[in-house]
C-alpha cells in the first residue's frame, strides 16, 4: 500500500508539472491543398480553419476545424462545385527551444464532403452527393513565437480520407468529370497566427 501511495504521489507530481508546462494556444490559419485528389499537381482555392490547444513542453493537443472551398480539381467540369470540412483531433510533438517549436502532428477526424452540379440549383437531380467520411492526417510543422504570447505558425499535412463514394455523380450533367474515388488523399500547407496563454 505503501509502494501504492509513493507512486501515485509521483504520478500526480509529474502530471502537475506537465500541466503547469502546457500552455492554451489558438491559431486562426489560411492555406491550400498542394494536390488534388482527381488530378496530380493542382492547388486548390484557398481556404481557412482555427486549431486550438496545448503546447507542452514535449507533447501538445489541438482540436482543428477547417473549410476548403474546393478540393477536387474542377477545371475538366466547370459545371460542379465542391466544398470540404474537416475537423480533426491531433498531437503535437517536439521540442521547445526558446520561442520556437518544431513539431510531428498525426491525428484523426471526420471530413465533410458536399459536391453540388450548378445545375441542380435550376432543376434538382441526382448530381448532388453530401456524406461524412474517416479522415486521418500526419505531418508537421512550427511555431515560433515574437513576444511570449504572439507568434506565426506554417504547418504542412497529409491528409488521407475513407469510404468515399461519388457513385450518384457518375451519370447527369455537372457530374464532375466522372471522378470515383474509393479513398483519396491530397498534401495540405498552411500559414497562420498563433497566441498562447
Amino acid at each position: 500500500m505503501k509502494r501504492f501511495m509513493i507512486a501515485a504521489a509521483a504520478f500526480l507530481a509529474v502530471s502537475a508539472a506537465r500541466d503547469a508546462a502546457a500552455q492554451i494556444f489558438l491559431s486562426p490559419f489560411v492555406g491550400t491543398t498542394l494536390t488534388s485528389p482527381s488530378t496530380r499537381g493542382n492547388t486548390s482555392k484557398p481556404g481557412f480553419g482555427l486549431a486550438f490547444g496545448s503546447l507542452g513542453n514535449i507533447v501538445g493537443a489541438e482540436t482543428e476545424i477547417a473549410y476548403f472551398p474546393q478540393v477536387l480539381d474542377n477545371s475538366a467540369n466547370a459545371l460542379a462545385k465542391n466544398r470540404v470540412f474537416t475537423f480533426s483531433a491531433d498531437t503535437l510533438i517536439g521540442p521547445t527551444i526558446g520561442r520556437v517549436k518544431p513539431y510531428f502532428a498525426v491525428g484523426a477526424g471526420d471530413l465533410h464532403l458536399n459536391v453540388t452540379s450548378l445545375s441542380s440549383v435550376v432543376i434538382p437531380n441526382p448530381a448532388s452527393f453530401s456524406s461524412d467520411y474517416f479522415m486521418f492526417n500526419l505531418g508537421g510543422g512550427v511555431f515560433g513565437f515574437f513576444t511570449g504570447h504572439l507568434g506565426l505558425r506554417a504547418d504542412l499535412r497529409y491528409f488521407r480520407a475513407y469510404g468515399f463514394k461519388i457513385a450518384d455523380l457518375q451519370s447527369g450533367a455537372g457530374n464532375s468529370a466522372g471522378i470515383t474515388l474509393d479513398r483519396f488523399d491530397f498534401w495540405r500547407a498552411s500559414i497562420g497566427l498563433a497566441a498562447k496563454f
